[in-house]
């Protein structure tokens, strides 16, 4: 055999066994694949947008996530109500129990913020799969609750940091799979609040009287389990996978109608919650005759209108730009809240929620799509709608414990007037987001 030959065949030799070494192990990739939780894999040729049945899967995927986290936050009213009515056995203050919720919002927030790189880089299963594990658990540890500290650990820490993992996920998989439609599939993925919002407390307060509170919220967990385990195996990654990211777009905030933008819903969410959280406990303790309509189907009708008001402020947004339709939005919503203070009869308070919930239902869903038309790089998407989380985590922390305290030392009006104008600040700055984005111009679309 020649000289040539022989290094050749050395050469194939150790070419063969360079592949065997670095060929995975058969076993490990059987597991990761039965556990359905390895990184997402995207071939390089990207799928179209708006075409076909996948995206359309991610908008009913994203429907679960939402039903399950933001459905959970407006539903909370009705916890709110039962905790100030006996439900927690230490405590009995509106204010110190409203840090329940609040510390909800805020850790469903903060760490979805924050959890923006991981969606970027792929792993959106892994998310929605601990996601799912903590908020089922984090509801069943709160029906075997009973004193302050172990509702703030079970349904704040527990059942708030497993929400965050579906807030970047629910948002951004109808955000990648669309352009043309996407302010409309965003809208369809964030009618989940509302809905979860009409079922959940009418739900909670038919089963409390009847089956007790810890058997009521472990249907609630059985609820979630079943729809989130649907979203795990339906969600798919369309957007390759940006390995380097850094975790909040923070540079973002050099752009003056972003800056001007997270400012906005900043002081939006610093009193948008309040109606929700606010609303059952107000009627139970001014004793509004509600003989005709039981308060929680008032608070379900809130929720009703923001169905609505997800669809159709979307479509419109479509059309003239998301930013156009967000502040006046903000503006007629905190207008409701002023409405509300002179009301004590059940009629006219279910109108003005209607229309609450109908206007808040845009001012919910329109805060990823308005930072998706700020954003040109959408494998940035995650990093910087991060920032705008982050902001409405803060303002959602100290929102209604503020309110609590008002309501406490001064009564229900004064907490309803900061709330009010607290949204109208919020709707002046989201204005002036928009002027900047477009140059001032006041037909523009933005």
């Amino acid at each position: 055999m020649s000289l040539h030959n022989k290094g050749t065949t050395m050469e194939m030799k150790m070419d063969n066994l360079t592949t065997k070494e670095t060929r995975p192990s058969t076993a490990t990739s059987s597991v990761l694949s039965l556990l359905n939780i390895e990184r997402a894999d995207v071939s390089s040729q990207l799928p179209l947008t708006d075409i076909g049945l996948t995206p359309w899967l991610q908008v009913l995927g994203g429907f679960f996530l939402m039903f399950n986290s933001w459905g959970l936050i407006v539903s909370h009213g009705t916890f709110q109500a039962h905790y100030t009515n006996g439900g927690v056995k230490d405590q009995t203050s509106s204010s110190t129990i409203a840090w329940i919720g609040s510390l909800q919002v805020f850790v469903f927030l903060f760490c979805g913020a924050f959890s923006g790189k991981f969606f970027d880089a792929g792993y959106f299963r892994q998310m929605v799969f601990i996601g799912t594990i903590l908020v089922v658990l984090g509801l069943v540890m709160t029906s075997l609750s009973t004193t302050y500290y172990q509702f703030m650990l079970s349904q704040g820490l527990c059942v708030g940091g497993g929400m965050s993992l579906f807030l970047v996920v629910s948002a951004g998989m109808p955000s990648t799979w669309f352009v043309r439609r996407r302010s409309i599939a965003v809208g369809l993925v964030t009618t989940g609040s509302p809905i979860a919002g009409v079922l959940y407390p009418i739900l909670l307060s038919d089963l409390i009287p009847r089956l007790g509170f810890p058997h009521a919220v472990r249907i609630l967990a059985l609820i979630s389990f079943t729809t989130l385990t649907a979203s795990f195996f339906l969600l798919r990654m369309r957007n390759p996978p940006r390995t380097r990211s850094c975790l909040i777009e923070f540079r973002a905030l050099r752009e003056l109608a972003f800056a001007l933008y997270t400012v906005g819903i900043f002081f939006t969410f610093l009193g948008w919650f309040n109606y929700y959280d606010f609303l059952e406990s107000w009627a139970i303790s001014t004793h509004v005759n509600t003989k005709r309509l039981p308060v929680h189907y008032v608070v379900s009708l809130v929720n009703a209108g923001s169905v609505i008001g997800r669809i159709i402020p979307n479509l419109v947004s479509d059309r003239i730009g998301p930013l156009n339709v967000q502040a006046p939005s903000i503006a007629i919503a905190a207008i409701m809240v002023f409405i509300w203070i002179p009301l004590h009869s059940i009629g006219p308070l279910v109108t003005i929620s209607i229309i609450y919930g109908f206007f808040s239902g845009a001012v919910v869903s329109l805060p990823p799509t308005c930072v998706a038309s700020m954003t040109d790089d959408m494998t940035l998407f995650g990093a910087r709608v991060g920032v705008a989380f982050l902001a409405m985590s803060c303002s959602s922390l100290i929102g209604a414990p503020v309110a609590g305290a008002l309501v406490q030392n001064y009564g229900y009006d004064v907490a309803r007037i900061w709330s009010g104008l607290v949204m109208l600040v919020g709707a002046a700055f989201v204005a002036l987001a928009r002027m900047s984005r477009a140059d001032w111009r006041w037909l523009a679309k933005a």
